[in-house]
């Protein structure tokens, strides 16, 4: 089995910096990368799709906007999806 790499990406504006940690076992690897832009969300993404990342799922807070950025960002070979809270 090949090794997996997934990334999970918490967009905090008011944090001021950005920072990933990264965690994986015999088959996978799971990065967690908390950012304070839209902009540097972009750049950590480009550099987790040059790293092998195969799929980045967003927090919420991302919005449509920032969810078509990061696509842009790591093209067409890494999935990309967002968390979804449906509220009463």
């Amino acid at each position: 089995m090949a090794r997996s790499h997934l990334a999970f990406l918490v967009l905090v504006p008011s944090s001021g910096n950005t920072s990933l940690t990264s965690q994986g076992g015999k088959d996978y690897t799971l990065s967690l990368g908390t950012v304070d832009s839209i902009d540097a969300a972009a750049r950590l993404a480009r550099e987790l799709a040059e790293q092998g990342v195969e799929a980045i799922e967003l927090s919420a807070s991302f919005g449509d906007a920032g969810v078509a950025r990061i696509r842009e960002a790591v093209g067409p070979s890494v999935k990309v999806g967002r968390v979804h809270y449906e509220t009463p």
